[in-house]
């Protein structure tokens, strides 16, 4: 059954305005890290679709080290374009004025090039550390604000391995923890607070743990004043010494981008984002 990248965006518009209320209120009051939670996104048998056309971890890029381990790509070949027209489809007219007007933020816009968003999989040994990400866009014109994650896993259903954390209250408390169930949407507040990660998958098995990732920005600074951030990691709870390293690359990462300025987005970067077709 063919599917439209019109017809996806459409499916997820009309899901989010149907029930535009109710989400504003949840989201207003989910804390200090906001987010919203819509289960059954799209109709089962599209998403089971999707999920049979991701590709596999050996047609993606394995990224690793001390903050994280999982597979990213940010292409996708003719057998993969059910899974390129869905993210594509987030990135729709009706789609971002729906986000906007839920989470009361004027002049949003997506990122057809897709800087550090795409697609994802996660298997056994597979994490991501706490971290806040990039604050702006690629050339650092606009602020990052939401981060929208799409989960398409049939068979995923941990309750502790692979979950989406937020830590509102910092590392030092427990944080919400959020599953990646399939036909998930997770939608999520990006600033200078929001530390998130994807708590370590343990269990050996062939599942994956397949997302489909968004960032949305606009040039209205979530906090009314003027900042800039790079990617920076920390430590989970109790990796103390792994901490200082990460924060202390976080810090390095960002005074050298803030020298440098838009640098590192034009030329470091390159392989990091996609020009759109």
């Amino acid at each position: 059954m063919f599917t439209s990248r019109q017809q996806i965006s459409h499916l997820i518009s009309n899901k989010l305005s149907q029930n535009s209320d109710h989400y504003q209120k949840v989201w207003a009051n989910s804390g200090k890290v906001k987010f919203l939670i819509i289960d059954n996104l799209l109709p089962e048998s599209l998403a089971d679709q999707i999920y049979k056309c991701f590709p596999s971890n050996e047609n993606m890029v394995l990224r690793q080290g001390p903050q994280e381990r999982k597979f990213i790509s940010v292409s996708f070949p003719r057998e993969c374009s059910l899974v390129e027209d869905c993210l594509y489809a987030f990135q729709d007219t009706d789609v971002i004025c729906s986000l906007a007007n839920i989470c009361s933020i004027p002049d949003l816009h997506g990122d057809p090039e897709l800087y550090a968003g795409g697609i994802s999989s996660m298997d056994t040994g597979c994490f991501l550390n706490p971290h806040i990400d990039n604050s702006h866009d690629r050339l650092r014109q606009n602020y990052r604000r939401l981060n929208l994650l799409y989960y398409v896993s049939p068979t995923w259903n941990s309750q502790t391995e692979g979950c989406l954390q937020l830590w509102p209250d910092g590392l030092k408390e427990e944080p919400v923890i959020i599953s990646s169930l399939f036909n998930r949407l997770v939608i999520m507040a990006t600033d200078r607070k929001s530390i998130h990660s994807v708590s370590k998958i343990i269990s050996p098995g062939e599942h994956r743990r397949l997302c489909i990732s968004n960032y949305f920005f606009s040039p209205i600074s979530p906090e009314n004043l003027e900042y800039y951030h790079s990617t920076s990691f920390r430590g989970f709870p109790d990796e103390q010494r792994k901490d200082l390293l990460l924060r202390f690359g976080g810090n390095l990462r960002t005074a050298l981008k803030s020298v440098t300025g838009t640098f590192f987005g034009k030329v470091i970067s390159k392989g990091h984002f996609r020009r759109k077709n």
